[in-house]
């Protein structure tokens, strides 16, 4: 029953992940990310992941300390972004289970895409983070996460092109 019920908690941050590359304001794609984050949190609970549940909670508290300073029209201090990194990188030191388990290293990708301001590059470390990390969740069973990972990168890619690279008729 709790693998069902994780494969659902995973379809709905396959939604909210989905919507947040097309958010004009970084402040609102943070919250569906934010969003997105919780719910896969809870999804690898269910499954034992605790590698991903330990990045990914980290995660949860990096985003919304991003999202306080994007509120603030400000980027958040360098010193933020290399503790998170670290704590990240401890993270998963500490639930290491296999060599499969440095995969989760590339939301490192992402806590960089977050922390700085242009929004085509958050849509570009999306795209890298998310490959390698779908390749972890396969492994560790998490199929609607490695589908959330796929969703991810093929919609933050649609934004890329939509917001960056199309030139309008």
């Amino acid at each position: 029953m709790s693998f069902v019920i994780s494969q659902i908690l995973g379809v709905l941050a396959i939604i909210a992940f989905a919507i947040s590359p097309h958010m004009k304001a970084k402040s609102t794609l943070l919250v569906f990310v934010i969003l997105g984050n919780v719910l896969t949190v809870l999804e690898f609970l269910l499954l034992g992941a605790m590698t991903e549940v330990a990045v990914m909670s980290i995660s949860t508290v990096r985003t919304v300390a991003f999202f306080l300073y994007s509120r603030l029209d400000k980027r958040a201090p360098i010193w933020l972004l290399l503790l998170f990194i670290c704590l990240q990188g401890g993270a998963v030191y500490v639930t290491w289970k296999s060599p499969i388990s440095l995969l989760m290293l590339f939301d490192i990708v992402q806590t960089y895409g977050q922390w700085q301001t242009n929004m085509k590059i958050l849509r570009i470390c999306t795209i890298i983070a998310s490959i390698p990390i779908g390749i972890y969740n396969i492994v560790v069973k998490g199929y609607t996460g490695a589908i959330n990972q796929g969703c991810q990168a093929v919609s933050a890619g649609i934004a890329l092109w939509h917001k960056h690279y199309r030139k309008p008729k």
